[in-house]
């Protein structure tokens, strides 16, 4: 299994970060920040659905992130 770049979480212990109970937090980060390995594995991990789900409520810091995804989940 792929795994995420611990780098995405530099104000936290990555240590303490939990799969299944941070979902959101990563898929946001992951969106933010991540490369194409770290969304091979939200999209491996979480689904694409989800990956939607999380997408449409996060508030970007940049402009040109929400379009991106727009453009890859065709939405």
């Amino acid at each position: 299994m792929k795994r995420l770049s611990k780098n995405l979480f530099w104000d936290t212990e990555f240590k303490n970060i939990n799969l299944k109970k941070h979902t959101d937090f990563i898929i946001k980060r992951v969106l933010q920040y991540g490369d194409i390995e770290d969304y091979k594995f939200i999209k491996e991990k979480y689904g694409i659905k989800k990956i939607k789900e999380v997408a449409k409520k996060t508030s970007f810091i940049d402009k040109k992130s929400p379009n991106f995804w727009k453009l890859v989940f065709n939405t």
